[in-house]
């Protein structure tokens, strides 16, 4: 698979879907049971963290790259440690950016700039689900599909 690129339209003020997407106790702990754990600050870990199977679990962490309250997210990206052994080796790029469109959000959503190895790049595909739901949440208050735990 080659590099992810999407963009979705939510029907929600920018605001609104910001805050969905980097605040804790917002869609991910919905969704997965993860909370975003970062100070946002360039060069700092961004983590997204949660209880699997009695456990505190790090599902994915890397590095934030470029922040902007309510328009711009970037990190790299790595599997967390019980998903990979050589989880340091198996970095990716996500980039995504917010822009108002009237009373919607523009939400447009980059996973690249894979490492050769990285299985994560055929696992991109699942951002469609991640990104439907977060829609969906936003727009109804409910999930669309709750994943396999």
């Amino acid at each position: 698979m080659k590099d992810f690129y999407t963009e979705i339209y939510i029907n929600a003020p920018t605001e609104i879907v910001w805050r969905a997407f980097v605040e804790p106790n917002q869609f991910f702990m919905a969704f997965y049971q993860a909370d975003i754990r970062s100070t946002f600050k360039i060069g700092e870990r961004i983590e997204y963290s949660g209880i699997y199977q009695g456990q505190e679990t790090v599902h994915i962490y890397g590095e934030i790259l470029e922040y902007e309250i309510g328009k711009l997210l970037s990190y790299t990206d790595h599997p967390g440690p019980m998903y990979n052994e050589n989880h340091a080796e198996l970095k990716s790029r996500v980039k995504v950016t917010f822009e108002p469109l009237g009373q919607s959000t523009r939400l447009t959503l980059t996973n690249d700039q894979f490492a050769e190895n990285n299985p994560m790049r055929d696992e991109s595909k699942q951002w469609w689900l991640i990104l439907s739901n977060l829609k969906t949440w936003i727009e109804t208050g409910s999930l669309m599909n709750q994943p396999n735990q």
